[in-house]
């Protein structure tokens, strides 16, 4: 789905847009130069529809020349064994995502609780993928004029990242599950879920200038979109938790 001449959403399950499979989170990708930049994977359970998607927008999958996860679970990084290999793109991802993916460590990454909990099918098996560079948290990545700016916020789990995004035309915060349309986050039942960790993860994504909104699930904003980080703000001002999307 093409949103402008330098972003696209081309794939997106059940909790976005149903272009693709339904467990697939919200996957952007923004221009840098001639290249494109993908952010998260998808679930990997049926990936050629996202390169149906990338036909119907008149894009290249060779242009896809970098990916960052944004964290270890399936739904954000199971495909990127698959786009690796198809692509030959460059995986940069966080030292514990890192770790976690290129083991391919379902127990680390929640995959064995999910699918017990019926979130996966049973028969959904996890791919480890190689992370060809691995980010130092708050050092810019500049591609083609692009700069990519990789932000700890831990508490959706224990090693997730978020990326401000700077082109000619936007400030993007490519937010993984950290933060929401309308301010809300994402909490579950899983060993590194940590509340407290995602009420500080707001108030530091509260304190940063965006313009645009880029969740890994559920609506985008392409203006004025730090108004969500303000009122996951507003919440832990007043002590309580931002209301969870799960």
């Amino acid at each position: 789905m093409r949103i402008d001449k330098h972003l696209c959403l081309p794939i997106s399950g059940g909790g976005g847009f149903d272009l693709t499979d339904a467990f697939d989170c919200n996957v952007f990708l923004i221009a840098a130069g001639s290249e494109w930049l993908m952010f998260d994977a998808g679930s990997g359970r049926s990936p050629e529809r996202g390169l149906e998607v990338l036909a119907e927008d008149g894009i290249d999958p060779r242009s896809i020349r970098h990916l960052f996860l944004t964290h270890g679970h399936a739904d954000h990084s199971g495909a990127a064994a698959h786009w690796r290999e198809a692509l030959g793109l460059e995986v940069h991802a966080g030292h514990a995502t890192a770790a976690m993916v290129s083991a391919g460590d379902e127990a680390a990454l929640s995959v064995d609780r999910a699918r017990r909990a019926g979130v996966y099918p049973a028969d959904y098996i996890y791919r480890a993928c190689p992370v060809d560079h691995v980010l130092d948290l708050d050092r810019p990545v500049s591609i083609n004029g692009v700069t990519v700016r990789p932000l700890a916020t831990p508490g959706h789990s224990h090693d997730h990242v978020s990326y401000l995004v700077e082109t000619p035309e936007r400030r993007m915060l490519v937010a993984g599950d950290a933060l929401f349309h309308g301010g809300k986050v994402a909490i579950q039942d899983i060993y590194d879920c940590d509340i407290a960790a995602v009420c500080e993860s707001v108030r530091r994504l509260a304190s940063i200038d965006f313009d645009a909104l880029l969740p890994g699930h559920l609506a985008f904003s392409l203006r004025n979109g730090r108004r969500h980080a303000d009122a996951a703000f507003a919440h832990v001002e007043a002590l309580h938790c931002p209301p969870s999307i799960i």
